[in-house]
């Protein structure tokens, strides 16, 4: 059984209370220890992230009217911003996802102000994935 995930508030907390990018890092590596195995099974080339610098994958579920995100990487920090994006989006109905300002969220979080072009791009490929299978799933 995974543990349940921090709430989003915990998240945006432990980053201000972590100001310098250092600790923010440490902390992102830290969330991506916690970040639920994926299955190998699951780590197909349809599950796989495009525009991310290193391999990512990314697996969407519907259950009812629940989105649920399974999510790996082949490098650390890839997996904590994962975490931090399970964290946002997991076990949200469509209408929440669409709801949520990920550009608000991130510039409160101040990850994309470090994080290398490719990685935030790789990161906003992750987001664009999550929003999309609430519209293609969302219209059953």
């Amino acid at each position: 059984m995974t543990e349940p995930l921090i709430s989003l508030e915990q998240l945006l907390q432990k980053f201000s209370d972590n100001r310098s990018w250092d600790k923010q890092y440490r902390l992102i590596i830290q969330l991506g220890k916690k970040l639920p195995v994926l299955d190998e099974s699951e780590k197909t080339e349809a599950n796989q992230v495009k525009g991310c610098e290193s391999i990512a994958w990314c697996v969407v579920e519907q259950h009812a009217a629940v989105f649920h995100f399974k999510m790996d990487s082949d490098t650390r920090v890839v997996k904590g911003l994962m975490m931090i994006l399970l964290i946002i989006f997991q076990d949200k109905t469509g209408q929440q996802i669409k709801d949520v300002d990920i550009d608000s969220l991130f510039e409160k979080l101040g990850l994309l102000s470090h994080l290398s072009p490719s990685r935030a791009n790789g990161l906003l490929a992750i987001v664009e994935r999550i929003k999309a299978a609430e519209s293609n799933h969302g219209n059953h």
